[in-house]
């Protein structure tokens, strides 16, 4: 991964605080971003070129509480962004960087409603550590 996608992962990050017992439990939400790419087509001698380096992003959401590792996971989710550029995939060109820069706002959204759709697990969670901690 590139330095800007690392960039623009860490700035995608979103904050919340629930109540558990009366105790108020702080979760951040960051984004992380798998980039796959493969070249296809051909390249033949005296013949124009046909590659192109189909690329994915796959947008994933890691939950960490502040107050300590326990409970930290990565939440399933099924965000992808994809597309195609001429030329080969080479080692140091990353044709999903400006893409992902593109969709920065639908990135924050989806990790606003993947922290919404993780609260009711993040309770159950934090209950079942207080029933074993309490036994």
């Amino acid at each position: 991964m590139s330095i800007l996608l690392a960039l623009a992962a860490a700035a995608a990050t979103h904050s919340v605080t629930v109540q558990h017992h009366g105790q108020p439990i702080a979760a951040t939400y960051t984004a992380r971003i798998d980039v796959r790419s493969k070249t296809v087509g051909a390249k033949t001698p005296n013949r124009m070129d046909m590659q192109r380096c189909r690329w994915s992003a796959t947008i994933m959401v890691d939950r960490k509480l502040d107050h300590g590792p326990a409970l930290a996971r990565t939440i399933a989710t099924d965000q992808t962004f994809s597309g195609s550029e001429a030329g080969a995939c080479t080692p140091g060109r990353n044709p999903a960087e400006q893409a992902l820069a593109n969709h920065r706002e639908k990135i924050e959204a989806h990790l606003v409603a993947a922290a919404k759709a993780d609260h009711g697990v993040l309770l159950a969670e934090l209950d079942s550590v207080r029933n074993l901690a309490s036994n």
